[in-house]
Parts: C-alpha cells; sequence; structure tokens
C-alpha cells in the first residue's frame, strides 16, 4: 500500500470514528439521520395513499404521523412524481433500516463509481473524507446514485455503447438539473449523438410513467418547482447554496434582484464556456464529459454541498494524465480541506456583516479551468 493511499485510510478511519462518538454522545434520535431521505419517504407514503404529492400542509402531516417531529432542515418535495414511485420499496420501514440500506448503497455506488472511472475502487477514499460526501451520507442524499448513473453512461459510451448509455443517463431525471450540460455533451462528441436518442426515449418512458401513475402530481409539478424556489429563497441558509445564486446574493445582501441578474448572467456565462471548451475537446470523451460535470454543477440554479460529489468524475478522469509536482498535490490536498470549511466561513461573514463572499463558486471555477487545460488532451477517440 502506497503512502498516499495509507494517509487516505488513516484519514478515513479518523473522520469516520470521529463523527460515530460525536452522535453517540450527542443521544441523536436514529430516526434523525437521514433528514433528507425522510422526505423522499414521505412523498412515496403520499403517493401510495393517492393523497396530493406537492401539497406542503399534505407532507408536513405525513411527516409528523410517521416521525412525530420535525427534521432539522425541513423542505418541501420537489422532485419529479417518477422519484416517488421509485422511493416506495422503502417509504414502509422504519427510517433507520431505511438509511442504513440507502447508506449502504452510496457507499458501493461510490465504489464501483471509482472503480468504473478510476480503475481502482480504492479512488474513492479521497471522496468520503471530503463535506460534500459527509453531508450527502448522513442526509440520506442520493447523488452517491447519479454519480453511479455518470459513471456507467460514461463508460458505455467509451464502450461504443451510446444508444444505452443515453438510456442509463436518462435515469438522472430523478433530479432534472442534472440533465443540463449532459446533452450537450452527446450531441458534441462524434460517437454521443446515437446516446440523445437514447436520453429521450428513457425520459419519454418516465414521463410517460408519471403520467400514468400520477397524472395530477404530473401536471403540478411546474408549480413545485416554483415554491421549492420561493421555499429556498426565504428559508434556505445561502451558505448551503453552492451556485452563483448563492455568490452574489451573499455578497450583495439584502438586493435580490441585483444579485439574481447577475447570478443568471454567470449562469449564461458558464454555459457558454462550458460549451466552447467541450466543442474544443470534442475528440477527447473523457475531457468533454468532465466538462460536463463542471457545468452541471456551475449551471445549477440550486446546488448544496452535497451535489458537488459529482466532482470526483472529472477528477478520476483528467487528475491520473498529470504528473503532479510535491506542491500541486499540496495544493490539491488544501482544495479538499477547503469544502470543511466553505460554509462555516460564508456563516461567519454573513452574521458579522451581513454579506460576504461565498468562495464556492470561485473554487469551483477555477479548479475546473486549471484542470481542464492542464490535462494534456487525447485523441484516442479521433
Amino acid at each position: 500500500m502506497g503512502r498516499r493511499l495509507r494517509l487516505l485510510l488513516i484519514a478515513n478511519v479518523a473522520l469516520w470514528a470521529a463523527i460515530a462518538a460525536g452522535l453517540a454522545r450527542s443521544r441523536v434520535q436514529l430516526d434523525a439521520l437521514g433528514w433528507d431521505l425522510g422526505v423522499l419517504r414521505d412523498a412515496s407514503r403520499l403517493w401510495l395513499a393517492h393523497r396530493p404529492l406537492y401539497d406542503v400542509g399534505e407532507q408536513t402531516r405525513m411527516h409528523l404521523a410517521q416521525f412525530g417531529h420535525g427534521f432539522a432542515i425541513p423542505y418541501p418535495f420537489a422532485y419529479p412524481p417518477i422519484m416517488a414511485m421509485e422511493m416506495a420499496p422503502l417509504a414502509w420501514v422504519p427510517q433507520p433500516l431505511a438509511f442504513a440500506v440507502v447508506a449502504l448503497a452510496s457507499v458501493l455506488a461510490l465504489a464501483w463509481a471509482a472503480w468504473r472511472t478510476a480503475g481502482d475502487a480504492r479512488a474513492a477514499l479521497w471522496v468520503t473524507v471530503s463535506y460534500p460526501a459527509v453531508y450527502a451520507l448522513l442526509a440520506g442524499q442520493l447523488v452517491f446514485v447519479a454519480l453511479a448513473l455518470f459513471a456507467a453512461s460514461y463508460g458505455l459510451l467509451r464502450g461504443a455503447r451510446p444508444l444505452a448509455a443515453g438510456l442509463v443517463a436518462s435515469l438522472l431525471a430523478y433530479k432534472p438539473q442534472l440533465l443540463v450540460a449532459l446533452p450537450v455533451a452527446f450531441l458534441i462528441l462524434p460517437r454521443g449523438r446515437r446516446a440523445l436518442a437514447g436520453l429521450a426515449a428513457g425520459v419519454a418512458a418516465q414521463v410517460g410513467i408519471c403520467f400514468a401513475f400520477a397524472p395530477r402530481a404530473t401536471l403540478d409539478f411546474p408549480r413545485a418547482l416554483s415554491a421549492m424556489a420561493a421555499y429556498t429563497d426565504a428559508h434556505f441558509r445561502m451558505s448551503l447554496a453552492f451556485t452563483w445564486r448563492g455568490f452574489f446574493a451573499s455578497l450583495l445582501g439584502q438586493h435580490r434582484a441585483a444579485a439574481t441578474a447577475l447570478a443568471a448572467i454567470a449562469v449564461c456565462a458558464s454555459g457558454a464556456v462550458a460549451v466552447a471548451a467541450m466543442y474544443g475537446r470534442r475528440r477527447d470523451e473523457a475531457a468533454t464529459f468532465a466538462i460536463a460535470v463542471f457545468a452541471t454543477l456551475a449551471c445549477a440554479w440550486h446546488c448544496a454541498p452535497y451535489d458537488w460529489v459529482l466532482l470526483a468524475i472529472p477528477a478520476w478522469l483528467l487528475l491520473p494524465r498529470l504528473e503532479l509536482s510535491a506542491r500541486a498535490t499540496r495544493a490539491l490536498v488544501a482544495l479538499l480541506a477547503a469544502t470543511w470549511v466553505i460554509v462555516p466561513i460564508v456563516d461567519a461573514q454573513q452574521s458579522a456583516w451581513g454579506a460576504g463572499l461565498h468562495p464556492a463558486m470561485p473554487l469551483l471555477a477555477a479548479s475546473a479551468v486549471w484542470l481542464v487545460r492542464a490535462a494534456p488532451a487525447s485523441t484516442e477517440n479521433a
């Protein structure tokens, strides 16, 4: 075992032992773990009971009936109806069991994605010491499933199975913002265009299922998105918004209209730069796919810290091409450690001055530009 791998293993053991000890000392209720998962299970129970899926009052009543208490960070269910259907098997089991199942599935999905993309499951060890991964695991988030879907789609594309790659990518429609950039990458890649047919077929099938089994909820979904946006504006901590909207809202304080306008400009600019970069690397599937993942996060209007787990894909694809110096290695370790202090830094600024600099998006943009430019181009797909 190499020195870096031993250090990563030690860091993982120390971190997760400390988390377990902290949870034990806090005497937190076991069913309080997986707060995001609890919201998804509430939605599944509403769907199974043929009750309104996007009615916040119904969601609250279902939640209190199941748990008898509220999670620390409640929020309305605003996923497409297909998510409530997909989570139905976990709807009626106890929350601790559901959380354990999702946590185990997340770890396995992460290890598989690392093996499929980096060729070594142990490459997952640096992910599990990051703040996004810890947040995702404790919240019961499904971003590790999304990570595995990205990895599977890339692997199928590399294996000259573009139709299957598109079908797999269509499963990301459970969270539509994950499909912002990937269709563009498929369009640009020379052998990726058939993937668009698979993607369209998969999304159409899911929309058909939604209309067949939850027609009212499917029609209500656009309104639910609007309600979720209003809810996050009123209740969501800006320090947890890893977006250009969070950057400008934190910077400009009460000037919401100006912050929204500047954020929209930044999102459009990020998208334009990403499209140009993907076109420039169109003969390099790995680089194009990596840029698409960067663009997915850079162009998101709502993005929580746990979504940054997806950055493992560009890191696994492009970092092996670099001959990292000791200085560059230290910089990457510092960047990984920085994920732990972004939220406290923003909270401290907000508390002291009512505004501040949110470093998430500048860090993401700088990292993306550096990695894509530094990674030598590959022409093996030409």
